[in-house]
């Protein structure tokens, strides 16, 4: 007797841009803690998406909803990383808040605070949902159009996964408008502004709901 083919094993792969944790760290202060995180989730779960106010909840609830590791449907979520995001996110973390350009503008925090950021947040939401980091990025994906900094997180995208895994589908969750609205990129990455990710989570728990009320 013929073995019934397996089933192909999909997961779901995102790569948070750096301005996505920057906004936690804006957001939430110094020193960041789970705690902070969930008294501010809670605050703001039930407000408007976007929110009309404050972009940095849309980044708070677009981490939040990766948490469980799991999509509303039980397919697998795995948060991915490289050196090129920690790096920057550190050292925009550290740098000094009085640059006359705002472009180089930091946070000013001290570096075992950026670290300790590094170590709870970034790498956090890494573990939780088993995900990894790529490691060092060597070159550039889709630059140009895009410029050097988003075009080594498009390259995270494109390098993560676990070779084991036979899809992945890919998103890059970024608040630069610029980055994620290029058109003609190369590869299979879905670019998405946080409250855009969040709609698609909240459509696909409705989907699931839906499907349960008919009892299917």
């Amino acid at each position: 007797m013929a073995e019934t083919p397996a089933a192909p094993d999909e997961r779901v792969l995102v790569v948070f841009d750096v301005n996505i944790y920057l906004d936690l760290a804006r957001l939430l202060g110094d020193p960041f803690s789970w705690d902070a995180f969930e008294a501010a989730l809670a605050i703001h779960a039930t407000e408007p998406n976007p929110h009309p106010t404050d972009a940095r909840i849309d980044s708070l609830r677009a981490i939040a909803s990766l948490r469980s590791g799991q999509s509303p449907s039980g397919v697998r979520r795995e948060v991915w990383t490289s050196d090129h995001i920690n790096g920057t996110a550190a050292y925009k973390l550290h740098q000094s808040p009085q640059a006359a350009d705002p472009r180089d503008r930091g946070l000013g925090w001290s570096v075992n605070s950026a670290q300790a950021f590094l170590d709870e947040l970034v790498w956090g939401i890494v573990d939780q949902t088993d995900g990894d980091s790529v490691g060092e990025i060597l070159d550039t994906f889709g630059s140009p159009p895009l410029d050097r900094e988003d075009g080594r997180v498009l390259a995270t995208a494109r390098d993560a996964g676990f070779i084991e895994v036979d899809r992945y589908y890919r998103y890059v969750v970024t608040r630069d408008r610029g980055f994620a609205s290029a058109e003609h990129l190369p590869g299979d990455a879905i670019l998405l502004h946080p409250a855009d990710w969040i709609d698609l989570d909240r459509g696909e728990q409705r989907a699931v709901a839906f499907k349960r009320l008919l009892g299917r």
